[in-house]
């Protein structure tokens, strides 16, 4: 017998730069989103315009299969080079779970190209490596949830009032949905008293951005908007930030440092201003608003550090309270929680730990609310598409209709609004669910559920605000920041 079949286990392998390392597994991340994101600038007038279309002509023009397949190679080398290295351990869990984000990211991504490429007869067989894909990485709708908020939503319609083309819509939609199954799951709703506490709290914590909303003014256009949003990075971030025009775009930025205090002491005044103190400790260098010219929702790009306004807004100018939210939920949300571990050096650190998603989306939700002191549900009607498409089998076309006659109905929304939030639901293949926004609905529960657990927690703004891209409900979570402070990362 030779010395290699003694052997019953292979060797261990050094890996000698660790940050080496990091850096291949740092290039492994992508922006599922950018990824999938249509680049048909027609596709979205054409569809409105001609009711033939079942779906948009959407386009991925941004979608790098040759990247992501490199990826996903990449990624199973580094998987075993992990096994098989001398690795400190803490920092073997740490690049393992970030491993596993990263290939689920990128065999979504790999799935809808496949399917958007697959012949007829391979579209079944590419449409259930999608379906796998898609709940690997965002999970999947409950049933019960799903029937529950539409009966919820249709309850909503006063049917027996309505009268002429409201009273045709309604009879359409019960149609298009066809058979209404009976489900028994309640919604979960803060306290009145929560929702106050918390609005009170943000008030103080936010004090310092919302000063530069100008007084007096109730509406602003989408440039406006972002000269406020770049004056509070410029003031309250301690930066230069980009002058002169909010159109184009370039990018930068990052907060860096966290919170380490042990107690907190005085009134919640005393300690929402001690976490505000905080925050405008980190290191934000590089972060700029810019306005894109062919958006349609605002939205925040922590890599490139870019709070992006919308240029085709469906619904046109903000009002005061719209500002005050989505400032807020990007910058305040969004762009802070980014920051605190971005020194680490690992990306994934600062653009969110592995299953943060739902979480952050429910702070930004429950932040956003509370700066106009109004609790409103989130997310219902992502959930009613996602459950359409996916318990029901409804196309694209289906699902907006069904979506058009819903809104109108109860908040008069416009078609161009419904399509934006249909073309959600379908990004990437225009004809499967993504379940991405699974995330506002169940984010939401989660975040003011614990906020209501946690009135009295003095920490409470520091987990919200100041730990990162993390859930706080997330056991695995609580462990990483641990071995983060602890390991001798920052």
């Amino acid at each position: 017998m030779n010395e290699s079949q003694m052997r019953p286990f292979p060797e261990k392998i050094h890996i000698p730069d660790w940050n080496t390392f990091v850096k291949k597994m740092n290039e492994t991340d992508i922006s599922v989103i950018d990824m999938l994101d249509n680049t048909n600038p027609d596709a979205k007038d054409e569809f409105l315009t001609d009711k033939g279309l079942s779906k948009p002509k959407n386009e991925y023009g941004k979608l790098d299969i040759k990247r992501v397949e490199q990826n996903i190679k990449t990624i199973i080398s580094l998987k075993k080079e992990l096994e098989l290295s001398e690795i400190p351990e803490k920092r073997r869990v740490l690049a393992a779970r970030i491993l596993d984000d990263n290939l689920k990211k990128n065999r979504f991504v790999h799935a809808s190209y496949l399917y958007n490429h697959a012949s007829h007869d391979g579209r079944a067989e590419a449409a259930e490596e999608h379906r796998k894909a898609n709940i690997a990485l965002y999970g999947e709708p409950d049933e019960d949830v799903f029937w529950s908020i539409l009966a919820e939503k249709l309850s909503s319609i006063p049917a027996e009032n309505l009268q002429g083309e409201d009273k045709i819509m309604y009879s359409e939609v019960l149609e298009m949905i066809g058979p209404l199954r009976g489900a028994d799951c309640r919604i979960f709703r803060p306290q009145k008293e929560t929702v106050e506490w918390f609005s009170d709290a943000i008030e103080i914590f936010f004090e310092g951005f919302l000063a530069h909303i100008p007084e007096g003014q109730q509406e602003f256009s989408i440039e406006e908007a972002c000269v406020v949003t770049n004056e509070i990075i410029r003031s309250e971030f301690g930066q230069d930030a980009a002058a002169g025009t909010c159109a184009g775009d370039t990018y930068a930025g990052t907060y860096a440092g966290t919170c380490t205090g042990d107690t907190c002491a005085g009134t919640d005044a005393d300690i929402m201003a001690k976490d505000a103190d905080r925050a405008a400790s980190l290191d934000t260098t590089g972060w700029k608003a810019v306005v894109i010219p062919s958006g349609a929702v605002a939205s925040t790009d922590c890599e490139q550090k870019l709070i992006r306004f919308p240029g085709k807004r469906s619904r046109g100018a903000y009002t005061r309270k719209e500002l005050k939210a989505i400032i807020i939920h990007e910058l305040g949300v969004h762009a802070l929680r980014s920051l605190p571990y971005e020194s680490c050096g690992i990306k994934s650190f600062s653009l969110g730990i592995p299953g943060y998603e739902a979480f952050e989306e429910g702070v930004a939700k429950a932040a956003e609310q509370a700066v106009n002191r109004q609790y409103e549900d989130s997310g219902l009607l992502h959930y009613i598409s996602i459950g359409l498409a996916y318990f029901l089998g409804k196309n694209f076309r289906e699902v907006f209709e069904i979506q058009r006659r819903l809104e109108h109905l109860t908040k008069g929304e416009p078609a161009g609004r419904c399509f934006d939030s249909v073309q959600r639901t379908f990004r990437g293949t225009s004809e499967l669910p993504n379940h991405k926004d699974l995330i506002y609905y169940n984010g939401a529960n989660q975040v003011w559920k614990y906020i209501e657990e946690h009135l009295n927690d003095a920490e409470l703004m520091e987990q919200l605000f100041l730990n990162g891209k993390t859930s706080m409900i997330n056991k695995a979570h609580e462990r990483m920041v641990y071995e983060m402070r602890t390991g001798g990362y920052l």
